[in-house]
């Protein structure tokens, strides 16, 4: 048996949010890292792998792994680099804004030489999940990574994808994240993007043609996530649109995608069909966002249970 379901790969940064009261939180953050909190959260035995810097914010990634039971033996800590910073701030309706300091992150050189001990642990997974910010991070090392994914999947280990596109990390280099986004989902066997998303990096008119050329890849399922309306999955014969069940009211969106990605891939990795998944996702993304904060408490998360 492999020792972990999952493996998250990606940048774990420090996060300073402000308020639109112009208050603020210090915290830590991440996509990928987000995403393997939650799944943690919700029972699934994940690590997370990226390289941090020998400074608060990196002892504070730490910390906050072993508090939520995510491992950290795939967490490198670098002596020189440091751990990457971005801010958020909100407006009255809850939707975001961020600004990043990154440039000389640790996560940035993971895969310029990576020990071939490192690179054995990353197949000892069911599952690797990353995201476009993934690919963004290790964008001057892809060749390296694409040799992973490519083991991974010869090894018989599921890749997932989010389609997480940031315009202004990817600014003049649009050529570049299209074509490490489409291999890398060629690679996946789950794909989850954001129809926003979508029509920013490859101008789709629709969700149909973005599912539509998602599909063309090779992708077995395909979780399109559209806002408000919900979800739409597409498997190897039909498409399914999945409403979001209950009203929610929004407090803060960061979060809302990884969120529903880690509610979806933890209900599949134990087994649970793709739609009782997404509505699992649903249900998890509507609690975070009703929150301050890209890592809800974990006793919010009891309390909204009920």
């Amino acid at each position: 048996m492999s020792r972990f379901d999952i493996i998250c790969l990606g940048e774990a940064m420090g996060e300073i949010a402000f308020a639109p009261d112009g208050s603020t939180q210090i915290g830590v953050g991440g996509d990928t890292l987000n995403s393997a909190v939650y799944l943690a959260r919700s029972g699934i035995n994940v690590a997370f792998a990226s390289a941090i810097g020998d400074d608060p914010f990196g002892t504070r990634i730490r910390a906050t792994l072993q508090e939520n039971a995510v491992s950290d033996v795939l967490l490198l800590n670098d002596p020189v680099d440091t751990t990457g910073l971005y801010s958020i701030t909100n407006d009255a309706t809850g939707e975001r804004f961020f600004h990043y300091w990154r440039n000389a992150a640790a996560a940035r050189k993971l895969f310029a030489e990576p020990s071939e001990d490192w690179l054995e642990g990353m197949l000892d997974t069911r599952m690797i999940y990353l995201s476009g910010i993934s690919l963004y991070t290790f964008n001057d090392h892809l060749p390296r990574l694409f040799e992973l994914l490519e083991r991974a999947r010869a090894k018989g280990v599921e890749v997932a994808f989010d389609g997480n596109y940031r315009p202004r990390l990817w600014a003049g280099k649009e050529d570049l994240a299209r074509e490490a986004f489409e291999r890398v989902m060629a690679l996946s066997s789950v794909v989850l993007p954001t129809f926003e998303d979508e029509v920013m990096l490859w101008n789709d008119v629709t969700p149909e043609a973005t599912l539509a050329r998602i599909a063309e890849l090779g992708v077995e399922t395909i979780v399109l996530k559209r806002g408000p309306e919900g979800c739409t999955i597409r498997g190897t014969e039909a498409e399914t649109l999945v409403p979001i069940p209950t009203p929610i009211k929004v407090v803060d969106t960061t979060a809302a995608g990884d969120s529903f990605n880690a509610g979806f891939l933890a209900a599949r990795l134990r087994g649970e069909e793709d739609v009782a998944a997404a509505l699992a996702g649903h249900r998890l993304a509507g609690r975070v966002i009703s929150h301050r904060g890209a890592l809800i408490p974990k006793e919010a998360m009891l309390r909204d249970r009920g």
